[in-house]
């Protein structure tokens, strides 16, 4: 395919949600493109919601321009379109992050989660309870 130079090849990314142990509600994802709005709800680059109803599932995000991003999502038990934090503000609904990063004491940053998506991607996620 030859494009011009205001043209960008799109790409898709795959996402595979894995470790669902409760078989309902829907898992959500949020794609950032820029660490300036990395996991600010509303400043999703893409998102995409998929209803849970095996142990996985997986949720294709399309027509993606070749770049760097950071995937956020939750399973949201309750299907209240909300994850659910507790007091201190973690997550009490299972939550994951592109490369499988897992927060310790704070949020990630952006390039903590960050995937260069230059071509096809598929990416697996984990889900923490």
């Amino acid at each position: 395919m030859i494009l011009s130079a205001h043209q960008t090849e799109m790409i898709d990314i795959t996402v595979t949600v894995t470790n669902i142990n409760t078989m309902s509600g829907n898992i959500h994802v949020g794609l950032f493109n820029t660490s300036k709005h990395f996991l600010i709800e509303g400043k999703e680059y893409q998102t995409a919601s998929k209803k849970v109803e095996d142990d996985s599932i997986v949720i294709v995000l399309n027509d993606i321009p070749k770049g760097n991003y950071a995937i956020s999502l939750y399973h949201d038990i309750n299907a209240d379109k909300e994850c659910n934090l507790n007091f201190f503000g973690a997550p009490v609904e299972p939550f994951g992050f592109s490369n499988n990063y897992r927060p310790i004491i704070s949020k990630p940053s952006f390039d903590d989660c960050k995937i260069n998506a230059n071509r096809d991607l598929e990416v697996w996620i984990k889900l923490i309870d």
